[in-house]
């Protein structure tokens, strides 16, 4: 299949792609830096790194035009307005310009968007903005999914993988665990396997948003 993933240079995008390209799929990334410098491995080589802002121009258009699954890594988890790096412009707009263009253009794509099971109260705009985003995708007429996967971890992110081995230690402490079960840390990996089987037409828990 041709798939089109927003944001293919990112955190979770180069797993996903290097997932989707193992699986023999044709993955076009798009990104505003294109292929990262320092990535050399020999899946790497099969991707179609493009380079577009979606926020800046449309050259991203003709790359999502033959699509038959197109997907939203796009995303921030702080913050800068002196930035100009706002919940608004990477989280919501970004979805707001695809689907906008899929309607007119390729209005049988498939769209996933990746949202999120929930987050702590000092994420609360972040997760309104997820959720927001949800609510655009599904009053919308494209075929889509929306998965819900809480803290993803790897070693590429340090801070990740200690955020998720004390949440999975608090797991264990009797009282404590209702409150941290929303956020169970996922692997990155496993994560883009996940989205992989889904795109095979396969079920997955993280389908729906876990309580």
């Amino acid at each position: 299949m041709n798939i089109t993933i927003f944001g293919g240079s990112g955190f979770i995008g180069q797993k996903l792609s290097e997932e989707l390209t193992n699986n023999g799929h044709n993955v076009t990334s798009i990104s505003r830096k294109g292929k990262p410098t320092d990535l050399s491995d020999p899946w790497a080589e099969k991707v179609h790194w493009f380079r577009s802002d979606i926020l800046n121009d449309t050259l991203w258009h003709n790359a999502i035009n033959e699509a038959d699954w197109v997907i939203d890594t796009i995303g921030i988890l702080f913050e800068q307005p002196k930035k100009g790096i706002t919940y608004e412009r990477f989280i919501l707009t970004p979805v707001q310009l695809i689907l906008e263009y899929l309607k007119v253009n390729n209005p049988s794509a498939k769209f996933l968007f990746i949202s999120a099971n929930s987050a702590p109260f000092p994420l609360r705009k972040y997760m309104d903005a997820k959720l927001q985003a949800e609510q655009l995708i599904k009053e919308s007429t494209q075929p889509h999914v929306i998965i819900y996967p809480s803290l993803v971890v790897d070693k590429k992110r340090y801070f990740s993988v200690i955020s998720g081995l004390g949440l999975t230690t608090l797991q264990h402490i009797p009282g404590l665990r209702k409150l941290v079960k929303r956020y169970h840390p996922i692997s990155r990996a496993q994560l883009a396997v996940e989205l992989s089987n889904i795109i095979k037409g396969n079920t997955s828990p993280y389908t729906q948003r876990q309580t």
